[in-house]
């Protein structure tokens, strides 16, 4: 028998081990880990307002159009915190669907769910995304004016558009940058005044309102202006040292596109009162079958003629149904449901519409989506958008896609093969948005590069150079279109506009521009026409930047990556 000085060393019992010393140890590690991921690599932030609706949410209800279906946010931020102005809280009482157009009453619904708080996001660190941010990125940073405020962070968030040394230009929707402008310090006018004048403070080169102190952007400067004028002129050529258009990358521009008409949405109660703002042209038309003549979702055409589907973008009256029928076409512009509500002061019992002066402003930038069914070999689809005094069109059948323009100097930008060959059912997307063409075949894009490119200025017709370029003839009597030839039917057909940038005020004729100072970014809320951000109050420094924002966690039905 073996004693304890002889037994086997190998089974010597083990020190007991304390429970309570192993669970603070574990809780003392999650506790610094979630520090370290915190500091120096993600955090989580929640959205509060709609500066960047509707590619994020702040406070917002969900609602769905009792006359079409549509379902879509609308701000609720004022029900939840105080309105930044009278400090009281404001219901939100009253709405206007985005894609029909129809005022009701919030009450009369059951919006899910009522007064979400806004998109909850993970940020990335700068210490962890090495690399400066990216043209269009979606970034948090420190409000610069008050960074913090009652020992509350201010964080706001928006995209990233401008970068130091860079001049932006915000012009009929569009930007536009150059880095050949220099602004020194020193410079003077003739009658000795700085130019372009410097803080005593480094730290306040990023201010930018004039109501409350100086504007180091140097907005339309004469130097800037000049310039611009002059790559306005040429057609913004890229590789001069002009002003070139920015153009936006693929998921961006997915992300950014707004309903401006799905007609699978149609409002039964206008069935016989109002025109459909789908209709074939007159020309052509007997080449057509609709399957419901007052309220048309799918079109079937035969013959070998090319014959069209004119769009005619149609507000109606819903307060006065006796006009509907009525309606006259107008140009598609940049209304925004989820600006488009009614508050009512918790107070004073009164009720108000939100401020609504920028979002009438005619958008160029639109997307076509449609569902076609090849029933033969030779069967050919065309998508057409139209921009000024050009039309823009994509021309699908005999497994090719062919892009051209119609108008003044119309030409054809190029050919691409691709699965659109008959008999057969695909699903088709042409863009036409940053004076670039685009074409999508079941979700594939069809590259094109810079060949499907255009001079920004060149849809614009003589004698409205100090409009916003529109014309009668093709933005408001057909602004998108469908073409077909042979046996097809068309279907699920969308139609989506891109965001149009505003202006802070002034003539929407004439670029807004703005410098932007070493180590700082001019950022820009998707909701441009209520987005309080650089246009307004200025730069944001590098110091202020704390990270790139890059996946939606919260809702759940709102998770996923930011595009």
């Amino acid at each position: 028998m073996a004693t304890a000085a002889t037994a086997d060393p190998k089974k010597q019992p083990t020190a007991h081990r304390d429970p309570t010393r192993e669970a603070v140890e574990t809780v003392v590690f999650v506790v610094v880990l979630v520090l370290l991921l915190k500091l120096f690599v993600t955090e989580a932030f929640v959205i509060p307002t709609g500066s960047m609706a509707e590619t994020l949410y702040g406070y917002q209800k969900i609602l769905t159009c009792p006359k079409c279906g549509h379902e879509f946010p609308v701000n609720s931020h004022d029900e939840v915190e105080a309105n930044p102005v009278t400090g009281r809280k404001h219901k939100l009482v009253g709405y206007t669907c985005p894609n029909c157009r129809f005022p009701g009453r919030v009450d009369d619904l059951k919006p899910w769910p009522d007064n979400n708080t806004g998109d909850r996001v993970l940020v990335l660190k700068p210490i962890y995304h090495l690399t400066a941010a990216n043209r269009g990125d979606v970034v948090v940073f420190k409000y610069p004016e008050e960074p913090q405020q009652k020992q509350t962070a201010q964080n706001y968030i928006k995209r990233a558009q401008g970068f130091g040394g860079e001049t932006v230009g915000i012009h009929r929707g569009d930007l536009y940058v150059t880095r050949s402008l220099d602004y020194p310090p020193d410079a003077r006018d003739e009658d000795g005044n700085l130019l372009y004048p410097r803080p005593e403070d480094p730290k306040d080169l990023w201010k930018g309102n004039p109501a409350r102190g100086p504007d180091y952007r140097y907005v339309n400067n004469k130097q800037a202006a000049v310039l611009f004028e002059k790559s306005q002129q040429t057609g913004f050529p890229a590789g001069v040292g002009g002003f070139e258009i920015v153009r936006k990358p693929e998921d961006q521009l997915l992300a950014d596109m707004r309903v401006v008409w799905d007609n699978d949405q149609q409002p039964k109660e206008l069935a016989g009162k109002a025109p459909p703002r789908w209709h074939p042209a007159p020309e052509g038309a007997a080449a057509w079958n609709g399957d419901n003549p007052q309220l048309p979702t799918s079109f079937a055409h035969t013959g070998p003629g090319l014959n069209w589907l004119r769009y005619r973008h149609l507000v109606y009256p819903w307060g006065r149904p006796g006009e509907a029928a009525g309606v006259k076409p107008t140009h598609v512009d940049n209304f925004l449901g989820y600006n488009a509500g009614v508050d009512k002061d918790t107070l004073t019992g009164q009720e108000s519409s939100r401020p609504s002066g920028t979002d009438a402003l005619w958008v160029g930038d639109l997307i076509l989506e449609c569902e076609a069914d090849l029933r033969d070999p030779s069967a050919e689809v065309v998508l057409e958008l139209s921009k000024g005094q050009n039309r823009f069109r994509a021309a699908f059948g005999d497994g090719r896609v062919t892009l051209s323009s119609v108008g003044p100097g119309g030409r054809e930008f190029g050919s691409r093969p691709c699965k659109a060959k008959g008999p057969g059912k695909y699903r088709l997307r042409f863009a036409n948005v940053d004076c670039r063409l685009r074409v999508w075949v079941d979700g594939k894009l069809i590259d094109f590069g810079t060949e499907a490119d255009y001079p920004p200025d060149s849809t614009v017709a003589p004698g409205k150079e100090d409009t916003e370029g529109y014309t009668e003839e093709n933005d408001v009597a057909a602004p998108a279109s469908i073409g077909a030839k042979g046996d097809v039917t068309v279907r699920a057909i969308k139609l989506f506009r891109d965001i149009y940038y505003t202006k802070n005020g002034g003539d929407h004729a004439k670029a807004d521009l703005y410098y932007v100072h070493p180590g700082h970014y001019l950022c820009l809320g998707d909701n441009s026409a209520q987005s309080s951000d650089s246009r307004t109050w200025g730069l944001v420094p590098e110091r202020l930047m704390l990270g790139k924002a890059v996946f939606v966690f919260w809702p759940r039905w709102r998770v996923g990556f930011i595009k």
